[in-house]
């Protein structure tokens, strides 16, 4: 598992993420690994994905803000239909 992990964190997504067709939501938390240069590149090279940051979190936002990670998930499937 700390294998699988490693190469997770070492690897670079660049490639898978710029194939993506459809509509995308990006959840940051406030306070995550993700160096907000990456983040801000990730949104550059596909600028209508709609982004957010939730305020007061860490990586873990989903378990320490799951309400509003809900709402936030809920509202952009909405905008979609």
């Amino acid at each position: 598992m700390v294998r699988s992990l490693a190469e997770n964190a070492q690897r670079s997504f660049r490639h898978e993420w710029e194939q993506v067709a459809y509509p995308t939501l990006v959840v940051l938390a406030q306070s995550s690994f993700i160096p907000a240069q990456e983040a801000d590149e990730m949104l550059r090279q596909r600028p209508a994905t709609t982004a957010m940051s939730i305020p007061g979190t860490s990586h873990d936002l989903h378990l320490e803000q799951p309400e509003i990670l809900h709402t936030a998930l809920a509202d952009f499937l909405d905008d979609l239909a």
